[in-house]
């Protein structure tokens, strides 16, 4: 079942939304909405699509545009567990304090255009569907070039952030504060009941599949492991941190191609959960969420390879003295390596879920995701055939990198 059209989301709406700052009134002609993405394709939030025709007060001439609207959920689960993050207000001060300062910068937009809008908990972005950008396939993954080319974009976001937080302290550093690894927030918690069973749950698993025994001592060894998660998102003095994405994964990024399939741009969308800390968790999560078989297999080398030349060339442009090695980079993503097992047990199969078996969230309640005694819906995430398949080799890849 789709998501309602919210009743708020009328001509109205928009027109407000397309006059702005402008004085001139806008009239809408026509508009049409209807859901941005399928269900399983998000779970921050309702998005919606907006087509509209419009002309303004001093014109005949008809316009045409097409809106992103990222409304919140309003009942069950997703409600319930969004509520207890700051999303909306972190993510609009990143398109409007941020993203601005990032592009005063180096003149390089990262994301989609933000409108004003009269709703504070709701955000209207342009449509980079309209340049050309789309989303790639979750359950297929992302090749090489594609990682390759979003994690050169990523490095200079970050590298940004260097001078931002010299410049504006506060500001980089009340976006970043970490919520969902804590012991002080209310969703930390949630997240703290949930690791273990998790682990708990894939190591079941595998216990049913033929010559995986490796892997159920590896998880079974792994089941109290939340404090040192909680400590590895701490920012370190001795270390570079920078603002990471936070949610750096394979549906909050939109790729442009050429008129041969080529891939050729990217953007970065859903900047609802960012945090302060090593670049490594940005890298680990995408790897371990989004990365193909043939890339976690014999290229992540590569990868760090490419994010490091557009990181440090980024803090040189800027002026910047902070360089990180591919020594120190390395040590910081295996020190996440935990939580690179946490991500492939909790965060895997949601990714590769088959798009007709996406639960919506808001239909579940927090007894729904008990992990210790879940429900069929939650049972179910587990069982998808997809994750199922890439289980065994996403854990053989995870021992080898984990190990050298």
């Amino acid at each position: 079942m789709a998501w309602e059209i919210p009743s708020w989301l009328d001509e109205t709406f928009l027109a407000i939304v397309l006059q702005g700052d402008d004085t001139q009134n806008v009239s809408i002609v026509k508009f049409s909405v209807k859901p941005a993405v399928g269900l399983g394709e998000n779970y921050s939030s309702q998005i919606f699509r907006a087509s509209v025709q419009y002309k303004t007060k001093e014109s005949v001439t008809e316009h045409s545009t097409s809106l992103i609207i990222k409304a919140p959920h309003t009942k069950g689960l997703a409600a319930e567990l969004i509520g207890m993050l700051d999303v909306v207000d972190k993510e609009k001060r990143v398109y409007t304090e941020l993203l601005p300062r990032i592009y005063d910068k180096i003149n390089h937009e990262f994301g989609p255009k933000y409108l004003n809008c009269p709703l504070d908990d709701v955000l209207v972005l342009q449509d980079l569907n309209e340049e050309g950008y789309e989303m790639a396939k979750r359950h297929q993954q992302l090749d090489f070039s594609h990682c390759a080319l979003v994690l050169s974009s990523l490095a200079k976001y970050h590298a940004c952030s260097v001078p931002i937080l010299k410049e504006t302290p506060t500001l980089v550093q009340s976006l970043g504060t970490e919520s969902l690894y804590s012991n002080d927030s209310l969703i930390g918690q949630q997240m703290k009941g949930w690791v273990a069973p998790c682990l708990n749950i894939v190591s079941e698993i595998f216990k049913n599949m033929d010559g995986c025994e490796e892997y159920v001592e590896l998880l079974s060894n792994k089941q109290d492991i939340w404090d040192s998660l909680v400590e590895s998102f701490k920012p370190r003095e001795d270390r570079l941190n920078v603002l990471n994405h936070g949610d750096f994964w394979v549906n909050n990024m939109l790729f442009k191609y050429n008129h041969s399939g080529v891939v050729t741009e990217a953007k970065l969308i859903d900047f609802a959960v960012p945090r302060y800390m090593s670049p490594a968790a940005d890298i680990v999560y995408f790897i371990w969420s989004s990365a193909n078989e043939e890339v976690r297999e014999d290229r992540i080398e590569e990868l760090v390879d490419v994010y490091l030349h557009s990181l440090n060339t980024t803090l040189e442009q800027l002026r910047c003295e902070e360089r990180l090695s591919k020594a120190e980079l390395t040590k910081e993503m295996k020190s996440l390596s935990e939580w690179a097992l946490s991500l492939i047990c909790q965060f895997l199969p949601m990714v590769l879920t088959d798009p007709k078996d996406a639960i919506n969230l808001e239909n579940l309640t927090m007894e729904d995701i008990d992990v210790v005694n879940p429900s069929q819906q939650m049972v179910q995430i587990f069982q998808g055939k997809q994750f199922l398949a890439a289980l065994p080799t996403a854990l053989r890849h995870y021992k080898k990198w984990a190990s050298t």
